[in-house]
């Protein structure tokens, strides 16, 4: 976090993306779309935004919520909530083998208690020549980056928990208005 947001609150506001507290403050106006881009008049407008989970429906239909910017006073900044079938999480950072063999990266000392099946992914940076890594899968909050000396950038990839993707609707309550819904 950088020392504009001594906090992940401060940088997400009082609120979370996908929370139930209510709609977050409205966000600027975003730049007008086609008209035929979505239901109840989203043609570009952010709209109501705010990292609350509600009434936070981007133009593409995606979760967007503001965040104040980092270095103009004047702007806010508009992100867009990740989605996928899961509730995952990731790590990523970069690496360097200097022995011509492995180097073990490091996991958050709590990983193995927050996620599990993991998936790593090992994306090598080009430095004369192209050069072939593996890795092993996280053991103990670590993993091996196997090869030649190289750098290398790597993400981790988990899950926190199964996520019914296709519940009927008979077996679900479903809350929130707008054109955001949750269960």
């Amino acid at each position: 976090m950088s020392s504009y947001y001594p906090n992940y609150s401060q940088y997400l506001g009082s609120q979370r993306c996908c929370d139930s507290r209510g709609a977050g403050p409205v966000g600027p106006q975003g730049p007008t779309g086609p008209a035929s881009v979505g239901p109840r008049g989203f043609t570009g407008s952010v709209g109501p935004t705010g990292p609350t989970g509600r009434g936070c429906m981007g133009p593409t239909g995606s979760k967007s919520f503001i965040i104040n910017h980092p270095t103009d006073e004047n702007k806010y900044l508009v992100h867009v909530c990740l989605e996928g079938p899961e509730a995952g999480v990731y790590y990523r950072g970069k690496g360097e083998i200097t022995n011509n063999e492995s180097v073990e990266v490091a996991l958050p000392h709590y990983v193995d208690k927050f996620a599990y099946d993991f998936t790593v992914h090992v994306t090598p940076i080009y430095g004369n020549k192209i050069v072939t890594l593996n890795s092993s899968e996280v053991e103990n909050n670590t993993f091996k980056v196997y090869g030649e000396n190289a750098k290398f950038h790597w993400v981790v990839y988990g899950s926190r928990h199964e996520v019914n993707v296709e519940p009927n609707k008979s077996d679900v309550n479903v809350k929130g208005d707008g054109p955001y819904l949750y269960i």
